[in-house]
C-alpha cells in the first residue's frame, strides 16, 4: 500500500514538472516585440538628433505635444504596472487573468507601450521617426503573438477560448460585432 501511494505521488509530481516544463517563459513574446521598440526609438532618437529640423514635428505648439504625450504616458504607465503585476502573478499560480485590465484587453502590457506609453515619448520629443516605432512593434506583435495565444489556448482550453471572443488583443476600445 505504501509503494502505491509513493507510486501515485510520484506520478504527480512528474506530471506537475511536465506541465511546468512546458509553459512558454514568463515573458512570452515581449523580448521581440521590445526589441523592435527599442531598436525604432533608438534610430529615430539618432536621427532626430542629426537632423531635428526634418524630424520633429511641425505645426503645433510644444505645449499640445507636451499635454496629449503626458496624459498617454499618464495611461500606459499605470497600465503597463498593473498588467506586469497581474501577468506574474498569475503565471506564479498557472492561472489565465481575466479580469481588471485583462478584462480591457487580452495583452495590456504590450497594449501599454504600443499604444500609450510610445507615442507618449514620442510626442513629448515631438518627433515623427520615434512616432514610427510603435508600428514597427505592432508589426513584430502581430508576427509573434501567435505562439502567445497558441500557448494559452492550449493550456486554458475552453476559458482562454471564451476570453479570446469577447476581449480585444491590444485595443481597449468596447468591441462593436454584427449579429
Amino acid at each position: 500500500m505504501a509503494l502505491s501511494a509513493r507510486h501515485q505521488e510520484r506520478g504527480a509530481q512528474n506530471m506537475r514538472e511536465r506541465r511546468v516544463s512546458n509553459r512558454l517563459s514568463r515573458w512570452g513574446v515581449g523580448p521581440r516585440i521590445l526589441g523592435a521598440a527599442i531598436t525604432g526609438c533608438a534610430l529615430g532618437a539618432v536621427a532626430t538628433c542629426f537632423w531635428p529640423a526634418f524630424c520633429l514635428i511641425p505645426g503645433l505648439p510644444g505645449s499640445v505635444f507636451l499635454a496629449v504625450g503626458s496624459v498617454l504616458l499618464i495611461v500606459g504607465m499605470p497600465l503597463w504596472l498593473i498588467a506586469m503585476y497581474s501577468v506574474m502573478r498569475a503565471y506564479d499560480n498557472d492561472q489565465l487573468t481575466t479580469t481588471g485590465v485583462f478584462g480591457l484587453v487580452r495583452h495590456p502590457v504590450y497594449s501599454a507601450w504600443i499604444m500609450f506609453n510610445i507615442p507618449g515619448i514620442a510626442l513629448l520629443f515631438r518627433s515623427w521617426p520615434v512616432l514610427l516605432s510603435p508600428l514597427v512593434a505592432d508589426i513584430v506583435f502581430k508576427m509573434s503573438i501567435h505562439t502567445e495565444e497558441e500557448y494559452l489556448e492550449h493550456r486554458f482550453a475552453q476559458e482562454y477560448q471564451n476570453y479570446r471572443a469577447r476581449v480585444n488583443q491590444l485595443s481597449p476600445l468596447p468591441r462593436f460585432r454584427q449579429r
